[in-house]
């Protein structure tokens, strides 16, 4: 006899006293004992459900977005300081500033600015565009932000005027 049929021999021996030795271990009583479960009682009448209808609390929401619409342009500027709503404000950086960016240019054409926002998030930098409308006239500003140290955003400053030949300058981020 072969080797590989030796071991196929000897294994399903093996197997064979294994299954001689459990089975009857297995199945060797009546199992466990059955549990008795009560039935579940029906109650004759339905019960009455109450529901508790809440009133929507009174709110000033319609007027607020009155106001809103109001202060807004038919292009989404607002009319006050001529920033686009959703998009980051930038404005001068004085000492109260605690939220910085690096302002790297403003263009009166969108399409340069996504060009250097898109150069910019190649690069690795967190840049997006701002976009203000300043009588009639619409500039998107590309910049680098927020940044939470001041001298975070002067040595950003540095670094991307040197490298890009740009005149950045640093101004206040907020939302």
């Amino acid at each position: 006899m072969d080797e590989h049929t030796r071991y196929r021999v000897t294994g399903s021996l093996f197997l064979l006293a294994i299954a001689v030795i459990l089975f009857p271990m297995l199945f060797d009583g009546a199992g466990l004992p059955p549990v008795e479960i009560e039935p579940l009682s029906v109650p004759a009448e339905k019960p009455s459900v109450t529901r508790r209808m809440d009133v929507a609390p009174q709110t000033n929401v319609v007027e607020r977005a009155a106001e809103l619409v109001a202060e807004i342009d038919d292009t989404g500027f607002l009319t006050e300081d001529g920033t686009r709503i959703g998009e980051p404000l930038l404005t001068e950086a004085d000492s109260s500033t605690r939220v910085w960016a690096v302002q790297l240019g403003s263009f009166g054409e969108a399409e340069n600015a996504r060009k250097l926002r898109d150069r910019l998030r190649g690069d690795g930098y967190e840049a997006f565009i701002s976009t203000v409308k300043k009588d009639a006239v619409v500039m998107s500003r590309v910049a680098i932000g927020p940044l939470l140290s001041r001298a975070d955003a002067d040595n950003l400053r540095d670094e991307l005027s040197g490298s890009l030949s740009l005149n950045a300058r640093i101004v206040a981020f907020s939302n």
